[in-house]
């Protein structure tokens, strides 16, 4: 998820991944769950280049392949919908025959926790509506509206994992575990 873009992403990473090594180390799963986080890859000589995201994409690519299913945070990012990377990582997981999970946790971004709603509703508040009523914004374009908490397409990935948006990490890892149990 986003969480990249925080202030001290390597601590969120560092938590998320002792909270499932924690977890794991209590239950009687015939499974490990073993947690993986972008800042796992080491990017040498750094850069704010080509070359460097380059290098990030692939890393990514490559925990993405070693990965059994994913967590990703769905929270509204920069816009009324989730971030965009975020988007392709869950695509890649489910291209891939695996699953994905999805939580919605606004705190650390905005500073309180939120529901995440109706995806139509954020857009009309972001792009505003059309004279022509709520299925148009403001540039004359249709409103998504099937009363979807994101796009369908990510509800859609994650209704095929057999999961449905998750308030929280924690929740979300959970249902990870029952889907491997």
């Amino acid at each position: 998820g986003p969480e990249v873009f925080l202030q001290d992403p390597a601590s969120v990473g560092i938590h998320q991944k002792k909270f499932i090594d924690d977890l794991s180390a209590t239950q009687n799963w015939p499974f490990r769950l073993v947690g993986l986080f972008p800042l796992d890859n080491d990017v040498p000589d750094f850069k704010p280049d080509r070359d460097t995201a380059m290098r990030i994409y692939r890393a990514n690519i490559s925990l993405m392949d070693r990965a059994h299913a994913v967590a990703a945070n769905m929270v509204r990012f920069r816009g009324p919908g989730m971030d965009n990377g975020t988007s392709f990582e869950m695509g890649y997981m489910r291209g891939a025959g695996k699953p994905v999970f999805g939580y919605y946790d606004a705190a650390p971004f905005y500073g309180r926790a939120e529901l995440p709603g109706q995806y139509s509703d954020r857009v009309a508040s972001h792009c505003g509506l059309g004279p022509d009523g709520p299925t148009v914004d403001s540039d004359g374009l249709t409103i998504e509206n099937f009363g979807l908490e994101d796009n369908l397409m990510m509800i859609g990935a994650l209704e095929d994992s057999g999961s449905v948006l998750q308030t929280s990490f924690q929740d979300a890892i959970m249902l990870i575990a029952e889907h491997f149990k």
